[in-house]
């Protein structure tokens, strides 16, 4: 077994981690987790009702225009809501997924 050597900075990114994962499950799963579910819920079907919005507005709909209009809402949305960045952009990522379904 070799002994390896873990700098500082490492170690404090590690556990940077580790805090903001269990700070976003006690956010989640913590006493008030379901009012923060429901607002997170409330939050993703905003988006998809947005992202929607802006592709009707074209008038023929594109894969590129629809990743254009899901980035430019999910990246508005994460700057306002910083606590849910991360499942904003995991959100995001599907909605991009589902392309194929709605065209």
């Amino acid at each position: 077994m070799r002994n390896k050597k873990v700098s500082k900075s490492k170690m404090v990114a590690v556990g940077a981690g580790i805090a903001a994962v269990g700070a976003g499950a006690y956010y989640l799963l913590g006493p008030k987790g379901k009012a923060h579910q429901k607002k997170a819920t409330i939050l993703m079907a905003k988006i998809k009702k947005e992202v929607q919005s802006e592709v009707k507005k074209a008038k023929k709909a594109t894969a590129p225009l629809y990743h254009k209009a899901v980035d430019i809402v999910s990246e508005n949305y994460a700057k306002q809501y910083k606590m849910h960045e991360k499942d904003i952009k995991a959100f995001a990522k599907k909605l991009k997924a589902e392309w194929k379904k709605i065209k």
